[in-house]
């Protein structure tokens, strides 16, 4: 029995020494939770830096709150690429480009554990955190915050050090392709679109309308459709038409890349389809008016197919007629 204990003691401890670096202990789960006095929302995919914070970095502020901060009072911030490892001492040479310090590092921690007032400018400042580049559609970056001391040449331990991850996209989703007709008549309107290649990245697809078919003079509806979406509906109420006007239809997409839904990166709007407004309710004998939703007699559908007053009137008719027999 002992010789069976020393040999899986000692193959124990040869599997640990072995355990590749990708499975070891990292620190613990700091988060960005403000950027510009706005709180992430419970739908925000992640922690993003969009194409709107990059226009001016400078005057992009966050908040980045440390988990378990214990009685920390101060924290040595860092930035670097994803998986950057700045723990480990190699990791934050200047040689690497992995890991490179803040330059307001270090910061005072301050309420509920948070460090206030960050820049986005001091992230780009690292050179590491690109803000311009047209290629980048969610990068992923972390800031590293060593608790009270500064890391100098040492490698860190998990307890010593926390990570807030975020994401920069620059890159909005491209023009949407109008599958709908470009001309439509009636009561309610819907524009459809051929579902995008980066559908999994749109957050919501938005309505513009404007006097003119220049996509340039368009105004936000406020009327909107979700990531699943490949179509937008309106009626011309909605759209403050009467009967004979007309305006021009425009949908956007907009990406993830935002704290709360509806404030990422937007792309271009669509070609425009004009729509005007005629009645549609009763029958329908204009021959230029839509009537897919009507009918054009009282006991028709508008596929020809007879309405449930045709069966009602054939069952009462079949009543009386059952009853007179019997007499």
């Amino acid at each position: 029995m002992g010789t069976q204990f020393l040999f899986l003691s000692t193959l124990l401890a040869a599997l640990t020494a072995f355990v590749p670096a990708a499975f070891a202990q990292t620190g613990q789960v700091d988060a960005i939770t403000s950027i510009n006095g706005e709180d992430p929302t419970t739908d925000a995919a992640a922690i993003y830096f969009n194409a709107g914070n990059c226009e001016n970095p400078s005057e992009v502020f966050y908040d980045l709150t440390l988990a378990d901060p214990g009685n920390v009072a101060q924290a040595y911030m860092w930035a670097g690429i994803q998986n950057g490892g700045c723990q480990d001492e190699a990791n934050r040479m200047n040689t690497s480009e992995r890991c490179a310090e803040l330059g307001s590092s270090p910061q005072t921690v301050g309420d509920n554990a948070t460090v206030f007032g960050l820049t986005l400018q001091e992230l780009v400042d690292t050179l590491l955190v690109d803000c311009d580049n047209g290629a980048l559609e969610g990068q992923p970056y972390e800031i590293y915050s060593f608790r009270n001391e500064d890391p100098g040449g040492n490698t860190v331990p998990p307890e010593g050090y926390g990570i807030a991850s975020f994401i920069v996209d620059v890159v909005p989703p491209a023009e949407l392709n109008i599958t709908s007709s470009l001309d439509q008549t009636g009561s309610t309107f819907n524009i459809s679109w051929r579902t995008p290649t980066d559908s999994n990245s749109i957050a919501q697809y938005k309505l513009y309308r404007s006097n003119e078919p220049d996509p340039s003079t368009a105004i936000d509806t406020g009327v909107t459709a979700g990531q699943t979406a490949n179509g937008i509906g309106v009626s011309a109420a909605a759209l403050g038409l009467e009967v004979g006007g007309s305006t021009y239809l425009f949908v956007s997409a907009v990406d993830i890349a935002a704290m709360r839904v509806g404030d990422g990166n937007e792309g271009p709007v669509s070609e425009a389809t004009v729509v005007t407004a005629a009645e549609t309710a009763g029958f329908c004998n204009d021959p230029n008016v839509d009537c897919s939703g009507c009918s054009v007699s009282p006991m028709m559908l508008a596929n020809g197919q007879p309405s449930s007053g045709v069966w009602l009137f054939g069952l009462l008719f079949a009543i009386v007629c059952g009853r007179r027999l019997r007499r």
